[in-house]
């Protein structure tokens, strides 16, 4: 039975999105980059880009973005959410795994 994973990614660690991709495809797995993660959301970091590739959602901190001036690094391909709309994913998965 396929389940909705959140993985909440706040530090320069890439090793939660490596985690996360090794989900099975069943699962809707959900990648937040937060805080000082956020600089994985560049248009050339490889390992998100596999992770976007494998169907996993990727989404950022759009407050974390502009405080870090990394606007128009951000792939295209990542959603930006402000922080009112974590706390609806947060309600909106089956479990959240912290990194």
């Amino acid at each position: 039975m396929a389940k909705k994973v959140l993985y909440f990614i706040s530090s320069q660690d890439i090793t939660g999105v490596e985690t996360a991709m090794e989900h099975s495809i069943e699962d809707e797995v959900t990648i937040l980059l937060l805080q000082n993660a956020v600089y994985f959301a560049n248009k050339f970091n490889n390992t998100v880009s596999q992770a976007i590739n494998q169907n996993k959602i990727v989404i950022a901190c759009k407050e974390d973005i502009m405080k870090r001036g990394l606007v128009k690094f951000i792939s295209d391909k990542i959603k930006l959410v402000t922080t009112d709309e974590v706390v609806d994913l947060i309600f909106e998965n089956d479990s959240i795994l912290n990194f």
